[in-house]
């Protein structure tokens, strides 16, 4: 089962294999100065909530190539994709966030054998919502 599928690449224990999921939520609430008394607050909106995604490859044992290329292949289609989380913790509940971007996807490539390809593959992907995340998350049972 996967842990997280964005678009159509699937992150999983196995192939796609996700180490860990950073989130970011910005809100913004500068300062605004008063005549005679102490600067207040207003709320200006939010920031961007990127999502930072990042795991671990190793080809010819654990994941594959194949699964890398199509995360890339996904960023460079410049479309929107569905965030999609599963929890095995609570009876395969499966959270919806919405449509994201792919903004960045990076990889370092080591432990080269001899045919040139590289037996590991650490990566690491940032998302950010397309729109207004807060009232998106649907949940399916």
């Amino acid at each position: 089962m996967p842990l997280l599928s964005l678009g159509k690449c699937k992150f999983e224990i196995g192939k796609l294999d996700l180490q860990a999921f950073d989130e970011e939520i910005e809100v913004k609430w500068p300062a605004i100065a008063r005549f005679g008394g102490r600067p207040a607050r207003q709320h200006t909106g939010f920031g961007e909530d990127p999502i930072h995604l990042s795991g671990l490859l190793y080809p010819e044992e654990i994941g594959g190539r194949a699964e890398y290329d199509k995360l890339k292949a996904t960023a460079r289609a410049r479309r929107p994709v569905t965030l999609v989380t599963w929890s095995t913790e609570l009876d395969n509940e499966a959270t919806i966030w919405g449509q994201f971007v792919i903004l960045r996807v990076s990889g370092g490539h080591t432990k080269f054998g001899p045919d040139g390809k590289s037996r590991k593959i650490a990566f690491d992907t940032e998302i950010a919502p397309l729109g207004d995340i807060a009232a998106v998350a649907e949940r399916w049972f």
